[in-house]
């Protein structure tokens, strides 16, 4: 018995406390070294930097599209300005015009809220996403066609072009519809994006159809008149396909490309290029 008494003796003398005692404060010492690691990380991304899908994301897809035909007029403009004020000083408000459109188009990205900026400083730039309304777009695609029918004038004096035509003014009428599919979007409108440019093409097909036939002349009448009939039975089969009613002139994405690429090539230029943009939809409404 006496010896049990003096092994139990030592076990109640180990020092297991002190033990804790030491090791607390190396615990308290490791939150702050790690802190400095954390601060020299950036932010994680919530998403890609670029995404929009589906119907909600078609207005902004033709946005962006219009924001970078803008920048590209813009630019072209301002160095066309740039290299004849010497000899056509009246070019030179090409110069103020193409600086313009080049800022309208950097705020039209700025806009759309498709960027998503890693860094904290350059979030402060998200502030204009706040402005990508039905609105807003309009007034900006309004100034956009002002603009660009400003500097079809003092550029005719350079470079021969037709009086009549809506290709000096793609750019705002691209913003002009991405407000328009803003704003039916916010209605909640059942008809698809893909069919309301598709629409919008075609109507403005009519108009450069017309503008064609009043700048024939009679060396290019032969060929002026064929692009024309070849434009109206391009028309046709696309309403036809839209209809439905007919089957091997169905309304899918493969049609309304050949369809597109048609117009685009032999008729007229924005009719053919919304309807070319009405094809992505499609691709993106499935």
């Amino acid at each position: 018995m006496e010896e049990e008494s003096t092994e139990e003796a030592p076990k109640e003398e180990a020092p297991k406390e002190e033990i804790p005692n030491e090791e607390t404060p190396k615990k308290i010492k490791a939150p702050k070294e790690k802190k400095p690691k954390v601060k020299k990380e950036r932010p994680p991304r919530d998403g890609p930097i670029i995404s929009f899908t589906g119907p909600e994301g078609s207005p902004k897809i033709v946005a962006l599209m219009a924001s970078l035909s803008t920048i590209l007029t813009g630019n072209t403009l301002f160095w066309l300005g740039v290299n004849n004020v010497a000899t056509r000083p009246l070019v030179g408000g090409l110069i103020f015009i193409g600086v313009v459109l080049f800022i309208l188009g950097i705020i039209l990205i700025l806009t759309i809220d498709i960027l998503d900026f890693g860094d904290p400083t350059l979030k402060k730039i998200e502030w204009f996403e706040k402005f990508y309304r039905f609105e807003i777009l309009l007034i900006i695609g309004g100034i956009i066609i002002l603009l660009e029918a400003l500097s079809i004038f003092p550029s005719g004096l350079l470079i021969p072009q037709p009086r009549f035509s809506l290709q000096g003014i793609l750019s705002g009428i691209l913003v002009i519809t991405a407000a328009i599919l803003e704003n039916m979007r916010k209605n909640e409108k059942e008809m698809k994006p893909s069919r309301i440019v598709a629409i919008i093409g075609m109507c403005l097909t009519i108009f450069e159809i017309g503008f064609l036939s009043i700048s024939a002349t009679p060396i290019k009448a032969l060929s002026v008149y064929w692009d024309v009939f070849l434009g109206i039975v391009v028309l046709l089969l696309l309403l036809l396909s839209m209809m439905e009613k007919i089957p091997f002139i169905p309304y899918q994405w493969w049609m309304v490309l050949i369809l597109g690429f048609i117009l685009y090539g032999w008729v007229g230029i924005v009719g053919g290029t919304l309807v070319l943009i009405s094809f992505i939809l499609m691709l993106l409404e499935k």
